[in-house]
């Protein structure tokens, strides 16, 4: 007697080759059905001679999935009525809601071992760079248009030869209905270009004689730049110190750390201890950049010096593997690791144009000795993802490559979860739940580390990283992201939700558009974002959120907050509880590269300024009369007040005498980890400074007194400081929870949580004191997290404002 049962799917299901993975397992095992893509699900309805054949069937999808998948989730269902199905298994059109198609944009993807294979193989992919199949290969970078078929990425320029078109309608092909397929034969083509941007002619040399000229230009200590999946990178021997100082100094980069590719996961363990974690990360569909706790030891595959050199004064690494063909073919001819670092000026985004990479990498600034690009259009260009090892998990700092653009589920309440419904009974659910609100929001994001989210029917689509809106190339790179996105969407927004910031280019470009039209605090957008994420808008929560710098109710620049959020049945509020000590940010932005000036507004501020101490490290760096004309500024009080924990990290990395100008974002506290990491590799955690809460804030008089009167060495004094912003985390968190009068969880966002060793030591104490809290594991911690916080409170305003007109 044959049987009938329907099987949802739920994860990260769609855009990954799994309904031809579905098709030839019933294929192979002979069995009848289809399978379809469903709104939040993929749904196959399977008939099965024997119970043995269901569980078989289900075993193998949940141990085998495609490479990119990830089930988090399944539901069988017996089926009782008679199904009218075919005699063979069958892939379905996709059943979409009749108002409302969800957009599933698929995310680039690392070359698989297969692909790999065939590269390496004699035939038609020998060492044919852009060899892909449905499990792998470049997705996003390539899409101008939804349904995603080949006819709407940019491979609709190169015409299928006929053993590819053979192997695309092959349903038991590994490249069936894979888009962007091509071998030697159709190829897509390899060009290189010299330093003045003249071809070199094709005629002369072959693709893989390119790679190897490419290769050896490496080796004699040339700086080259390769087109990528999404944009070009700069290359340059990792071993080779003349090679990484011509860089920085072409560059302009005098500290920020370099990436650095590695042929293999023995090489970089060669120079860390790697977790399972952080191999599986190396090693994902993903490809991300990690960044890993770096040690000096003989063998290691990189000379200590130039380690010094690529990450100058650090203890981490960012390290990444070969994730295309072009980049495997490169490792064929070299030994030795590379620098891979984004191909761009100072500022601006990535480039993924070949003539834009010439005129400003060659011809004006003259970077590139060298240069290797394709000729197949990358329509949305991205950097590289970048994650880390923090609080037991891997988290995301950059959210790119591989990672975005992000489809996160999103719901107001925990109890109506998406996930959740009446087993078989999936269309009623989809029509009655998911369908409740038809309104489009967009949050248009902040101004650094910018993103766009669009949020439709409980389901955001965030964009990759885009980077900070400081020249005219970012905002136009902005405007090309968001303009993709209306593009698929094809609706108006009804709401769009921006930062409180007036001349932020994000909050201009939403007041331009014909739409209701919100302005949110920067960090409320900090917590909506990780309550979101988190799908805990039901439950009341406490939210501790430091960064480095946002616009306050109050006009003042919040950065050190801690929020009461107190859910209702529409739409919740969140209310300031604490914050960090306000302090004059003397110089205004420009003291965020002077962090001398941040420091002596603390010492001034905290009645420090005449100690010995003090005037000795400031006269270090200032000279009696500026030090006069600073003070005069601070008595005029012309400078915004901030609560900035960011800022307080620059102020204390310029007390310990780590540095006086910052170069990069978050220099201080990487250097302050740094510091802090080799202090307690043989040592025992050191005692918090004393710290205290006094009418609603958190006050820094005795952290900011020891550090400069403490006759400890900074490596030390580093480390306490870490551990009690940790500690304060810790007591904010237990007068909170008193302040509801109820257990509460308590929920981090901001930039400040990149830091590693804080996120660890706050990992540490909240579970010694059994309080649950919760870190981003999908959106980084940072103001790329700021556009879905802006999405989700718009959705949650339209929700008040529809109950209100009840």
């Amino acid at each position: 007697m044959k049987n009938t049962y329907a099987i949802e799917l739920f994860g990260i299901i769609q855009g990954v080759g799994f309904r031809p993975f579905v098709y030839r397992l019933a294929h192979t095992m002979g069995l009848k059905g289809y399978v379809q893509n469903q709104y939040d699900r993929l749904f196959i309805l399977l008939e099965v001679g024997t119970k043995e054949q269901l569980d078989v069937f289900v075993a193998h999808i949940l141990s085998s999935p495609p490479p990119n998948a990830r089930i988090v989730k399944h539901i069988i269902t017996p089926i009782s009525q008679k199904q009218s199905l075919s005699d063979v298994f069958e892939i379905r059109e996709s059943h979409a809601n009749k108002t409302f198609v969800p957009i599933l944009l698929p995310q680039d993807m690392r070359i698989c071992e297969s692909c790999l294979a065939d590269i390496r193989t004699q035939g038609r992919f020998y060492r044919y760079a852009f060899t892909t199949c449905a499990d792998c290969g470049a997705r996003y970078s390539i899409i101008n248009a939804l349904p995603y078929d080949r006819i709407h990425t940019t491979m609709r320029d190169f015409a299928l030869c006929a053993k590819c078109e053979a192997d695309y309608r092959n349903s038991l092909n590994r490249r069936f209905h894979a888009q962007p397929i091509s071998c030697n034969t159709c190829a897509i083509q390899l060009m290189l270009f010299d330093s003045q941007g003249t071809q070199i002619s094709a005629d002369s040399i072959n693709d893989y004689e390119m790679i190897r000229a490419v290769a050896s230009a490496i080796k004699a200590g040339k700086i080259v730049a390769i087109k990528g999946v999404g944009g070009f990178n700069l290359i340059a021997d990792a071993n080779n110190k003349e090679a990484i100082a011509t860089l920085r100094k072409r560059k302009n980069r005098p500290h920020k750390p370099f990436a650095v590719m590695f042929k293999s996961i023995s090489d970089i363990e060669s120079l860390s201890d790697i977790s399972a974690q952080e191999r599986e990360s190396l090693l994902s569909p993903q490809a991300p950049i990690v960044l890993l706790e770096r040690h000096c030891r003989a063998g290691g595959v990189i000379d200590e010096r130039a380690l010094d050199i690529i990450a100058p004064h650090l203890k981490t690494l960012g390290a990444i593997l070969p994730y295309n063909g072009i980049m495997h073919l490169l490792f064929d001819e070299l030994e030795s690791p590379i620098i891979f670092t984004s191909a761009n000026l100072s500022g601006e985004p990535i480039i993924a144009k070949t003539r834009e990479l010439i005129e400003k990498l060659c011809k004006r600034n003259a970077i590139a000795d060298l240069v290797l690009s394709y000729n197949r259009v990358i329509h949305n260009p991205s950097d590289d993802s970048i994650v880390r090892l923090m609080a037991g998990e891997m988290r995301i700092l950059r959210l790119a490559r591989g990672y975005a653009p992000l489809d996160l589920l999103y719901t107001h309440s925990g109890a109506q979860d998406l996930e959740s419904h009446e087993a078989g009974d999936s269309t009623k659910y989809m029509d009655s739940n998911i369908t409740e609100s038809h309104t489009l929001v967009v949050g248009v994001g902040a101004q650094q580390k910018s993103s766009i989210c669009f949020l439709n029917r409980h389901r955001a689509n965030i964009s990759p990283y885009i980077g900070d809106l400081e020249s005219v190339d970012s905002i136009m790179r902005y405007e090309s992201v968001s303009a993709f996105f209306n593009t698929l969407y094809k609706q108006t927004p009804q709401i769009v939700v921006c930062d409180l910031h007036p001349r932020y280019v994000s909050t201009q470009k939403a007041r331009s558009l014909k739409a209701s039209c919100y302005a949110l605090a920067h960090h409320k957008a900090h917590f909506y974002a990780i309550l979101g994420e988190a799908r805990a808008l039901d439950k009341n929560a406490l939210g501790i959120i430091w960064d480095g710098t946002g616009l306050g109710e109050d006009r003042r620049i919040w950065g050190g907050e801690c929020f009461l959020y107190e859910a209702d049945s529409y739409a919740g509020s969140m209310r300031r509880l604490w914050h960090f000590d306000e302090y004059a940010l003397l110089g205004g932005e420009g003291a965020i590269k002077d962090i001398g000036k941040i420091a002596l507004s603390l010492l001034i501020h905290y009645d420090l300024f005449t100690s010995p101490q003090a005037q000795d490290i400031l006269h270090r760096h200032f000279s009696s009369e500026e030090l006069g004309l600073l003070q005069g500024a601070y008595r005029s009080r012309t400078y915004p007040l901030t609560s900035s924990v960011g800022r307080i990290f620059d102020a204390v990395g310029f007390l310990l005498g780590l540095l006086q100008i910052q170069t990069y974002e978050g220099q201080s506290g990487a250097l302050i980890e740094s510091c802090a990491l080799e202090y307690v590799r043989d040592k025992t955690m050191p005692k918090p400074y004393a710290f205290s809460l006094e009418n609603g804030c958190v006050c820094l008089k005795g952290i900011i007194e020891s550090i400069l009167t403490d006759k400890e060495a900074r490596e030390k004094k580093a480390c306490r400081f870490l551990e009690t912003l940790a500690h304060i985390a810790l007591t904010l968190a237990k007068e909170g929870i008193e302040e509801a009068q109820a257990p509460l969880q308590v929920y981090f966002s901001g930039g400040v949580f990149q830091n590693k060793f804080l996120c660890d030591r706050i990992h540490t104490l909240f579970n010694a004191h059994k309080i649950p809290f919760f870190m981003h594991t999908q959106l980084p911690c940072n103001d790329s997290n700021i556009s879905f916080g802006q999405a989700v409170f718009g959705t949650l305003e339209s929700k008040r404002s529809k109950n209100a007109g009840k």
